[in-house]
């Protein structure tokens, strides 16, 4: 490029929102992943015109864009070397719909701020990622986030119920009004008609609208949704939910108005110890036949990592060396609910391998602390690595049945592949696991030891138990090259 980029950026935007000095490129060149490329430049727009003119500008100049909120992105999804938008700091509006339940938001919102909002309506958001206190929308449905307690039916997928979005194109369209439906065939009809044949090729293809259907009864964000293609007939309304999970290759999420879901008032939270994880997993379906709300899973390794943490329970030290733990929730309306989801617990307590009687409590700190104990694992890890190595955290989705089974050959590839440090927590009830590894890439020997190793991770998940290679962090760079395969 002849010309400086901030130079040519300034007909776009005022010099004090272009950012091209060295330790503004090196400070946004990583996001919460391992992976780094430095930007050429970092904009900050404040309306839709400005991000239609860096589409215009980055289509003239063929310079990659990519859009960012808090950059909590944990597969590499945020990052560029060519212009990163930084939507932080002017797209943080929220507005409360319709008695709390809908919410309007903005990219830049935070997710933990749009509850804090919704609290006095004792509704949420169904997205429950652990970063929520940082994470902010436009990440949060760029990457289709669930979380916790969200499961398949709360994700941002099934919740967002009208969105604004900015095609490359310029051309900005909106599926909360009707005309803009006919806008779009006639303004951008080479993509309406690309949609629609490619819907009618996948209903008219039985074996793979049963795969599609199939693969999406449990968490799953390998490539774009598109389940879109069999949810929903109409093409901007296909359109509008393959962006949802897009990471943002499609266009730009301007604003979006999301169902919420409830946020029950009556919680009782436990921690559950187990001689071993293949018997914490047989307790899942169990649990969640009882009424269970979340069943997080953790290994011994896991709570090792976290042991040493202020107010973590003094037990998590004396636990035998193959033990693994589930934190189990129960919500409810009221404590009569809570207490016939007690009752259905205590009749299959003699089914589980418990190292120690179940205790429940329904005190907030106590609470809190439990969920301390699971969110703490992925930074405890990252604070205690060697120097020089990075901390990849992968999550995967196998069918909870074969949890057990899946988790142990996992833990033999680690061994095979010499990752003695490896843990493994995740969402147990849905089948998401999240396993975290810790990786130098300074030599050609390492960088062929973690290409291995994932090349086994993706044969156990998608061949042998026909799982989801990324479950709810997104595709990012790590599992791209993968999304054929699956």
């Amino acid at each position: 490029m002849d010309q400086k980029i901030g130079d040519l950026l300034g007909a776009i935007l005022p010099a004090d929102r272009i950012k091209t000095g060295l330790i503004d490129l090196v400070a946004s060149a990583s996001d919460a992943g391992f992976y780094y490329l430095r930007p050429q430049a970092v904009v900050l727009p404040v309306s839709e015109a400005e991000v239609i003119s860096l589409l215009a500008f980055s289509k003239q100049h063929h310079i990659p864009i990519v859009f960012r909120t808090a950059g909590t992105s944990l597969s590499g999804q945020s990052i560029t070397d060519g212009i990163l938008v930084d939507l932080s700091q002017h797209w943080n509006k929220i507005t409360i719909e319709n008695s709390g339940e809908q919410v309007r938001v903005k990219p830049g919102a935070i997710g933990a701020n749009v509850n804090t909002y919704l609290k006095k309506y004792q509704r949420k958001i169904g997205p429950d990622p652990a970063s929520i206190n940082a994470a902010m929308m436009g990440g949060i449905i760029s990457n289709n986030a669930s979380g916790m307690c969200c499961g398949v039916t709360k994700n941002s997928y099934h919740t967002v119920k009208y969105i604004t979005f900015i095609l490359p194109n310029g051309k900005r369209y909106n599926t909360e009004l009707p005309a803009d439906y006919e806008r779009f065939e006639k303004e951008s009809a080479p993509i309406y008609d690309q949609l629609k044949t490619l819907r009618d090729s996948i209903l008219n293809d039985q074996a793979v609208y049963d795969k599609i259907r199939q693969k999406y009864q449990t968490k799953n964000t390998v490539g774009y949704s598109v389940n879109a293609f069999i949810d929903f007939k109409e093409p901007m309304d296909v359109l509008a939910h393959l962006l949802i999970g897009a990471e943002g290759t499609l266009g730009f999420i301007a604003e979006a108005v999301l169902e919420t879901v409830p946020d029950y008032p009556e919680k009782l939270t436990g921690m559950l110890y187990f001689t071993d994880i293949y018997s914490a997993c047989q307790a899942i379906r169990p649990l969640t036949n009882a009424g269970a709300a979340a069943v997080e899973l953790m290994d011994r390794a896991s709570m090792q990592s976290i042991e040493n943490m202020e107010s973590m329970p003094a037990v998590i030290k004396t636990l035998p060396e193959n033990a693994a733990a589930l934190l189990v929730e129960f919500q409810g309306n009221t404590q009569d609910e809570l207490k016939t989801q007690m009752d259905a617990f205590l009749a299959i307590t003699n089914e589980l391998s418990l190292l120690q009687e179940a205790e429940f409590t329904s005190v907030a700190s106590e609470q809190a602390s439990f969920w301390k104990v699971r969110k703490g694992m992925f930074p405890a890890v990252g604070a205690v690595r060697a120097s020089g190595t990075s901390v990849i955290l992968e999550d995967v989705a196998f069918p909870v049945d074969s949890l057990g089974d899946a988790i142990t050959d996992l833990q033999i590839l680690f061994k095979e592949h010499g990752y003695t440090r490896a843990i493994i927590f995740g969402h147990a009830k849905d089948g998401n696991i999240h396993f975290v590894v810790t990786q130098a890439f300074d030599t050609p020997a390492e960088i062929e030891r973690y290409q291995l190793f994932l090349q086994d991770v993706v044969d156990l998940v998608v061949k042998k138990y026909n799982g989801a290679l990324k479950a709810e962090h997104g595709t990012g760079r790590n599992m791209a090259p993968f999304v054929e395969t699956e």
